[in-house]
């Protein structure tokens, strides 16, 4: 079991599924900068995923901006960390390596210390160029692997198992996602995560694939999922028992639902299995009361009424 928890903080870019985080204005996120810095975190999940598109687009302000200004608050307490497509970056196509280069470049001189580095089929050709430039500039390359499962097949009938038919093949095993981790430390991967990006992982599942990773690997393991089906709370509890190095979670009121697990409950739960955290849990209370009214003032603003 862990004994010491590093905690990868998403609420400024992933909170309720980005819904509230995306729609944050510059000067709300200045108003909690100062206690994110003493809640001193391992990492902090700024920027990526849809991050850059939502601040120009709904906002009318500056991604870059975003970036320098928690960097320039927050230093080197906790790393920042953004999510990359890949070669696609932050969009759905692909760019070349000279842009993947320059833009790799620029994140990790405004303050950028981890990308984490995924293609949601799983396509390692397509996170190399990544991984190149951003340990070039001297980033921490995070190599996702996406988990996902097999579709459910209906029963092969009686006759047609006599004919010879039968259901494919499971191709998500435990040994895919290892094989896909381990090409991708070949590539120099710092880190490698394993991306639940839709909730889906259970318990008993996650914590095979921990222990799988930590005998066969040589860099940390992170584990990042979501609330969406129920899951998420204790498939990271199942993480931690099975000796995981990170978990990603998000503060009580911008958490649960289609986010991760709330820090709150994982902090309780980690008292009573002795583990500790990487966090200043009195910084984080006085985060959470502040993200209570900036939720109320989105509620208002974007959704067009206070819940």
């Amino acid at each position: 079991m862990t004994e010491k928890l590093k905690i990868r903080d998403l609420t400024m870019r992933d909170g309720q599924q980005s819904a509230f985080a995306t729609r944050m204005k510059q000067s709300q996120i200045d108003r909690i900068l100062p206690l994110y810095k003493d809640a001193n975190f391992y990492a902090l999940e700024v920027w990526g995923g849809a991050v850059p598109d939502s601040v120009m687009r709904y906002l009318g302000e500056n991604p870059w901006t975003r970036l320098e200004s928690i960097h320039e608050v927050i230093g080197p307490v906790s790393k920042l960390t953004a999510l990359s497509r890949g070669r696609n970056l932050f969009g759905y196509a692909p760019y070349t390596d000279q842009i993947i280069d320059g833009f790799c470049r620029n994140a990790i001189e405004s303050g950028l210390g981890i990308m984490r580095i995924f293609d949601a089929l799983n396509d390692v050709d397509n996170v190399k160029s990544t991984i190149k430039y951003v340990k070039q500039y001297g980033g921490i390359a995070d190599c996702a692997v996406c988990y996902t499962i097999d579709p459910k097949y209906p029963p092969v009938k009686f006759f047609d198992r006599l004919r010879g038919k039968k259901n494919p093949e499971p191709v998500f095993t435990d040994a895919y996602f290892l094989d896909k981790a381990k090409q991708m430390e070949a590539l120099g991967a710092d880190m490698i995560t394993i991306k639940d990006m839709s909730g889906l992982i259970p318990p008993r599942r996650v914590s095979n694939l921990i222990k799988l990773f930590k005998q066969n690997l040589k860099v940390p393991v992170d584990f990042h999922t979501h609330c969406t089906p129920g899951y998420g709370l204790a498939s990271v509890l199942a993480a931690i028992g099975a000796g995981v190095d990170v978990v990603d979670t998000n503060i009580w009121n911008f958490a649960g639902g289609p986010a991760a697990p709330a820090l709150e409950l994982i902090y309780i739960f980690c008292k009573k299995m002795g583990v500790e955290l990487q966090a200043n849990m009195e910084a984080v209370a006085k985060i959470n009361t502040y993200l209570k009214d900036i939720r109320k003032e989105l509620e208002i603003s974007v959704f067009g009424a206070e819940k």
